[in-house]
């Protein structure tokens, strides 16, 4: 067994952009959630329940599951569209043992706007806002 490498406190980057679902053929807010770690045996990808209430998004991390049992290397990332956002929204995000990160962001006509950045504390997660499709 390959020892495990320390790549500091940050686990998680999500970007959020505006996409094309193809599945729904139609426009949506993406939330693309990958791991900062590479992994050299199987490809993974992240479990997550979302939650949309009224001006507020969860998103609960739920741990990594293979995408196949083909040996492959990269990251674990998953995608989370979402549809008619419009206004301002606190973003939680929930890794296991309950530690949460947040921060605010408003949806307009010209895409997703970062209004409020990460607080101190239990820091897991970067997060990067693009208005590029």
């Amino acid at each position: 067994m390959f020892p495990r490498i320390d790549k500091g406190p940050i686990e998680y980057s999500v970007e959020v952009f505006p996409a094309y679902s193809v599945e729904k053929q139609r426009d949506c807010i993406r939330f693309r959630f990958r791991t900062t770690e590479e992994f050299n045996h199987f490809q993974y990808h992240i479990a997550i329940e979302n939650k949309h209430e009224k001006g507020r998004l969860v998103f609960a991390l739920r741990g990594l599951k293979a995408k196949g049992l083909l040996p492959s290397v990269g990251v674990a990332e998953t995608s989370v569209d979402l549809f008619d956002l419009s206004g301002s929204y606190d973003v939680s995000v929930i890794k296991p043992g309950d530690i949460t990160n947040s921060f605010r962001i408003s949806v307009g006509e010209n895409g997703p706007r970062l209004l409020k950045e990460l607080g101190e504390g239990d820091q897991f997660l970067q997060v990067f806002i693009s208005n590029d499709k």
